[in-house]
C-alpha cells in the first residue's frame, strides 16, 4: 500500500485580533434583528437599574430630613413620599430583570444558532476537502475544532456580548447620573478609568498568545486520546503503554503550561481593578464629606453616588473578567476559520460520464505526494471495457495510488488518464466517482444495523436486494446467526464482528452499488482460505462485464485476470496474463512459487 504524505504540525502564530473580530462579526451579521432587540433590552434593563439608585438616594434624603425635622419638632418623615419612591424602585428593578432575561434569552438563541451553523459548515468542509488536506489534519484536532472550539466561541459570544453590552451602556448611563449629582466627584472617579483600560490592554496583549497555544495543544491532546482509544489493543500488544503515556504527557504538560499562563496573566486584571475601585471609594468618601459639610450636596446624594461609583466600577471589572472569554473565543474563531478557509476540492468541469464504452488508458502518468518524491513514474497501460486488471507489487510500490489517481482523489503531476479517449480531468469528479465501487483493505463500516451498512451502496435498495447482495458473498449465514439478523447493530468501532466479516459486508455493499468499475484493494486479505474461495467465485460472477482493478497479495486469486501488472518503485516491470508472466520467470514467477511453498509448509 502506498505511503501517505506526512502530517506536518502547523507553526504556531499569534492571534490576528482584527481578523478574529472580523470573523466573529461575519457570524453575527445574519442575526442583526435579534442583536438589535438584545441591545434594546439591554438599554432598557440598564437604564432602569441606573435610575433606581437616584430614587433610593432621594428616599434616604427624605428619611434624613424627616429625622432632623422630628428632632427640631418642626415636621415628621414624609411616609407617603417614601413609600411612593420605594414602590417605583421595586417596579424599576422588576422591569429591569425582565428585560435582562429577554436579552439573555435572545442572545442564547443567536449563539446556539451560530454554533449549529458552524458545525454544519465544518462538516461540509471536511466532506469537500482535497484528500491531501484531509490527511494533513489529525482527526482529534478536527474533532476539537468542531466541538471544543465551537463551544468556546458560543460561550464567548453569549457571555461577552451580554456583559460588554451591559457594561458599555452602564458606563454611559452611570456617568450621566453621576454628573447630575456632582461634577468634581465624577471627574475624580472617571480619571482612573484610562489607567484601568491601559492595564487591561497590556495584560490582554501579553496573555493572548497563550490562549491560542492552549487551544492548539488541546487539539493535539484530543488527537492522542482518540488514537490511544482506537489503537489500545496495538499499544498493549507491543507494550507501548509507557511510550504512549510519555508522548501524551509532553503535550499535556504544554497544554497545562499555556493554560496556566493564560489564566494567571489574565486573572491579574481582577486584583488591579479591585485596587483602583477601592481607591476610588476613598477619594469619593473624602470629597463627599467635604461637599456635605459645605452643603453643596445632600446626604442621600452621597449614598446614591457611592452606588453609582460601584455601578461604574463593576462594568470595568466585568470587562476585565470577560477578557478571558473573549480571548478564548477569538483564538477559537481563528482555529475554526483557519479550517473553513482551506480550499475545497476543485471540480471545474460539469461534463458528466454515465458509462464506459471503450476502456481506460494510463499514459506516461507521474505522481508524488510531495514534490521531491515520485510514487508513480511514467506509468502507461490500458484496460479494455470488461477486463480484469490485477496490480501486484511490494508494499509502497504504488498500487493503491494508481486507483486513487483514477478516482481523482489526487491529480497527477504529468501524463494523462483517459476514459474512452477523454482525459478524466475533463469530467465532473462526482460523475466520475459514481461509476466506481471500491472495496478497500481497511473495511469501513459505521455504527448502524448490518442492513443499513450494506444499503449504503444503494440507499434505495429493498430488503430483498440487501439479502441477495449478502448471499452472493456468503455473508447471509453469519448475519442470520446474529442476535437480530440483518437488524443487528454494529457498535461504534464495529468490533462486535470479525475483520473478515466486516470485509464481507463491504463487498456486499459494493455489489449492491452496481458500479461500472470495481476496485478491489486486497479485498480478501482478511478472510480465511475457505471463505476466500467462496468470495472469489462470487467476485468472478460479479465482475462479468465490468471493468475491474484488483490489487492482490495472494497471487492465487488473480490467475484468471485478463492482464496482470507488476509494479516496483512506481514503475511497471512486468505485465501480461498469468501464463505469459510465468514464462518470463521473473518477479511474478518467483513470488507465486514462494507463496505456494509457504502454503504447503
Amino acid at each position: 500500500m502506498s505511503p501517505r504524505p506526512l502530517r506536518r504540525k502547523p507553526p504556531e502564530k499569534p492571534v490576528d485580533n482584527k481578523k478574529a473580530i472580523k470573523n466573529i462579526l461575519s457570524l453575527l451579521k445574519d442575526h442583526k434583528f435579534r442583536l438589535i432587540l438584545t441591545i434594546i433590552c439591554a438599554v432598557i434593563s440598564t437604564v432602569f437599574t441606573i435610575i433606581a439608585p437616584l430614587l433610593i438616594g432621594e428616599a434616604t434624603t427624605t428619611i434624613f430630613n424627616g429625622i432632623n425635622a422630628m428632632m427640631n419638632h418642626t415636621d415628621t418623615i414624609d411616609f407617603d413620599k417614601l413609600i411612593h419612591l420605594l414602590e417605583i424602585v421595586v417596579v424599576l428593578y422588576i422591569i429591569s430583570s425582565l428585560f435582562s432575561y429577554f436579552q439573555s434569552f435572545i442572545l442564547v438563541k443567536v449563539a446556539t444558532k451560530i454554533s449549529y451553523d458552524l458545525r454544519e459548515r465544518l462538516i461540509d468542509k471536511i466532506l469537500h476537502l482535497p484528500m491531501d488536506k484531509v490527511e494533513e489534519n489529525k482527526r482529534g484536532d478536527i474533532l476539537s475544532r468542531v466541538s471544543n472550539d465551537v463551544d468556546s466561541l458560543q460561550h464567548g459570544i453569549t457571555q461577552s456580548f451580554i456583559q460588554l453590552t451591559t457594561a458599555v451602556i452602564t458606563l454611559i448611563g452611570v456617568f450621566v447620573m453621576m454628573l447630575t449629582i456632582n461634577v468634581w466627584m465624577t471627574l475624580a472617579t472617571v480619571v482612573l478609568v484610562p489607567i484601568a483600560f491601559i492595564l487591561i490592554r497590556f495584560m490582554t496583549r501579553y496573555s493572548q498568545k497563550y490562549f491560542l497555544k492552549q487551544l492548539t495543544y488541546k487539539g493535539s491532546v484530543n488527537a492522542q486520546i482518540e488514537e490511544t482509544f482506537t489503537g489500545h489493543d496495538i499499544i498493549r500488544a507491543f507494550n507501548q503503554e509507557e511510550v504512549s503515556m510519555d508522548k501524551f504527557e509532553v503535550d499535556n504538560e504544554k497544554w497545562f503550561g499555556h493554560e496556566w499562563k493564560s489564566q494567571f496573566y489574565s486573572s491579574l486584571n481582577g486584583p488591579l481593578m479591585n485596587f483602583i475601585s477601592n481607591f476610588t471609594y476613598v477619594v469619593v468618601a473624602v470629597m463627599g464629606a467635604v461637599f456635605v459639610l459645605q452643603r453643596a450636596i445632600a446626604v442621600g446624594d452621597i449614598l446614591a453616588f457611592f452606588q453609582y461609583t460601584q455601578s461604574f466600577n463593576r462594568p470595568i471589572q466585568q470587562i476585565t473578567r470577560v477578557m478571558n472569554q473573549i480571548q478564548t473565543a477569538m483564538a477559537a474563531s481563528e482555529r475554526i476559520f483557519e479550517f473553513l478557509e482551506l480550499e475545497d476540492e476543485e471540480n471545474p468541469s460539469d461534463r458528466k460520464i454515465s458509462a464506459i464504452k471503450d476502456g481506460i488508458e494510463f499514459e506516461n502518468v507521474t505522481f508524488g505526494y510531495t514534490p521531491n518524491e515520485k510514487i508513480i513514474k511514467d506509468l502507461s497501460f490500458d484496460v479494455k471495457k470488461g477486463q480484469k486488471i490485477a496490480i501486484i507489487g511490494e508494499t509502497g510500490a504504488g498500487k493503491t495510488t494508481i486507483v486513487k489517481l483514477l478516482m481523482r482523489f489526487y491529480d497527477i503531476n504529468s501524463g494523462s488518464i483517459k476514459i474512452d479517449g477523454v482525459d478524466i480531468e475533463e469530467y465532473d469528479k462526482n460523475s466520475l466517482r459514481s461509476l466506481i465501487g471500491m472495496v478497500l483493505q481497511d473495511s469501513w463500516l459505521f455504527s448502524d444495523t448490518i442492513a443499513n451498512n450494506i444499503r449504503y451502496g444503494n440507499l434505495e435498495a429493498s430488503e430483498s436486494e440487501v439479502i441477495d447482495a449478502a448471499t452472493q458473498v456468503y455473508a447471509d449465514n453469519f448475519i442470520r446467526q446474529s442476535s437480530e439478523g440483518y437488524e443487528s447493530a454494529l457498535n461504534e468501532d464495529t468490533d462486535n464482528i470479525s475483520h473478515g466479516q466486516k470485509q464481507l459486508l463491504t463487498i456486499a455493499r459494493t455489489i449492491l452499488s452496481k458500479k461500472e468499475v470495481l476496485i478491489l484493494d486486497e479485498a480478501t486479505s482478511s478472510v480465511d482460505t475457505r471463505t476466500e474461495k467462496l468470495i472469489q467465485m462470487a467476485m468472478d460472477e460479479l465482475m462479468k462485464g465490468k471493468t475491474s482493478f484488483i490489487i492482490a497479495h495472494r497471487l492465487s486469486t488473480i490467475r484468471n485476470a485478463d492482464k496482470i501488472i507488476v509494479i516496483e518503485n512506481g514503475e511497471i516491470i512486468e505485465q501480461g496474463t498469468h501464463e505469459e508472466l510465468l514464462a518470463l520467470k521473473g518477479y511474478y514467477y518467483n513470488t507465486l512459487n514462494a507463496q505456494l511453498k509457504e502454503n504447503i509448509s
